[in-house]
């Protein structure tokens, strides 16, 4: 695993006050409706997960300042290194009960059984893929119904209207076992009513790409394949000593109590950082301004465990396609055409009948809220209909 993402999702952290604090918590009357062209049921999805999770290391964070001194630690040269998690010594087990929503298009097209099911990235719960502002041009729900097929996404553990769970917990690894519980639930035909699942493949972006990948890399059979969005495999080069200049800190403590959120979540404080590290001109403020109104706070193990998580995953026979946007500052420094098409992605997934990589002209690391998102959208439902 490269620190690539993980160095690139801390320069989206910024201050955070109590108001803006209060704006990422809310939830709008209307933030949750339902795709126009679905027919949709939201459900509360409780499962008992088993995992090995990674412990904490420091101290919890106490103020900012703390926060501010462990990413300089992450970021500074390894001499003696920092080792920010302890190894899993036991198998945790918990219950976790997650939102979802799942839509089947109103218009079908025989389609319908091929069932996607979506994992947001950090910094966003499941309206990061239904977006209720100008949902013609960004939902990618929505698009996915028009082109015939059945979705399935949900707000990650401690995101949304899921559960809470302890930022110095909350990790890849018990996000990854509840993802795998969603799709055998569904491939036993729970939370889809009639329509039974033929093919399952997995959506992701960003942090919930790297856990789908994981996934998949764990459990080869599980799936039939994979669209993975805001990821690239680039040389597995530590870059995170170039994080300090320009990584701003955000301190949970002054989210509101009701969020029950601890000090081990982080969160975009900043508007101008969300900006800056997801999109990229030609953008639209008020739908940034809509992103940032939506975003959410992410556990810092989350952040900080994608570096122990497995992705080789030789044994999987399925189709991948494996994209970003041209100009993703989290996973290639602002410019991928120089480095994407030999990204890697042929190497995770060396028995792959299908590995495809697709770069979006435009657009920034939020490829869902970019500018053309239509166009990127086009082309994950060209390589569904292609190959499943």
């Amino acid at each position: 695993m490269t620190i690539a993402l993980f160095v690139s999702v801390l320069a989206a952290l910024s201050c955070l006050d109590q108001a803006s604090a209060s704006s990422l918590l809310a939830r709008h009357d209307n933030d949750n409706t339902h795709p126009s062209n679905g027919v949709c049921s939201d459900f509360t999805v409780t499962e008992t997960v088993t995992s090995k999770n990674w412990g904490f290391a420091p101290a919890k964070f106490k103020n900012n300042f703390d926060v501010a001194m462990f990413l300089e630690n992450l970021a500074r040269k390894p001499t003696p290194p920092f080792v920010p998690l302890v190894p899993p010594k036991e198998v945790t087990t918990k219950e976790y009960t997650v939102s979802a929503t799942f839509c089947v298009p109103k218009k079908t097209n025989g389609k319908e059984g091929t069932i996607l099911v979506a994992t947001s990235g950090l910094g966003y719960d499941g309206r990061y893929w239904a977006s209720t502002y100008k949902p013609e041009e960004y939902s990618f729900v929505g698009h996915a119904l028009d082109a015939g097929y059945s979705v399935f996404y949900y707000d990650r553990i401690g995101t949304g209207k899921s559960q809470k769970e302890s930022g110095y917990v909350n990790q890849s690894t018990n996000q990854g076992a509840f993802l795998s519980k969603i799709v055998k639930g569904i491939r036993a035909g729970n939370w889809t009513g009639k329509v039974q699942a033929k093919k399952i493949i997995l959506v992701g972006h960003s942090f919930g790409s790297y856990t789908s990948n994981a996934l998949i890399a764990a459990e080869p059979d599980l799936v039939d394949g994979a669209v993975l969005t805001g990821l690239g495999y680039p040389n597995a080069t530590d870059a995170a000593n170039a994080a300090t200049p320009w990584v701003p800190t955000a301190f949970a403590a002054r989210i509101p109590s009701h969020s029950r959120l601890d000090t081990g979540y982080l969160a975009f404080g900043d508007i101008y950082a969300h900006t800056e590290t997801f999109f990229h001109p030609p953008y639209s403020i008020p739908t940034i301004e809509y992103a940032q109104s939506i975003s959410q706070p992410f556990a810092i193990v989350e952040l900080i465990s994608l570096r122990t998580l497995q992705l080789s995953a030789p044994a999987f026979k399925g189709k991948v396609l494996v994209t970003t946007g041209e100009f993703d500052f989290l996973v290639c420094g602002g410019e991928c055409k120089s480095t994407y098409a030999a990204n890697g992605a042929n190497q995770v997934f060396s028995g792959a009948e299908v590995v495809e990589t697709y770069l979006h002209p435009g657009a920034g690391h939020g490829i869902n809220f970019a500018a053309n998102a239509t166009g990127f959208y086009n082309v994950i439902t060209s390589f569904l209909d292609r190959n499943f």
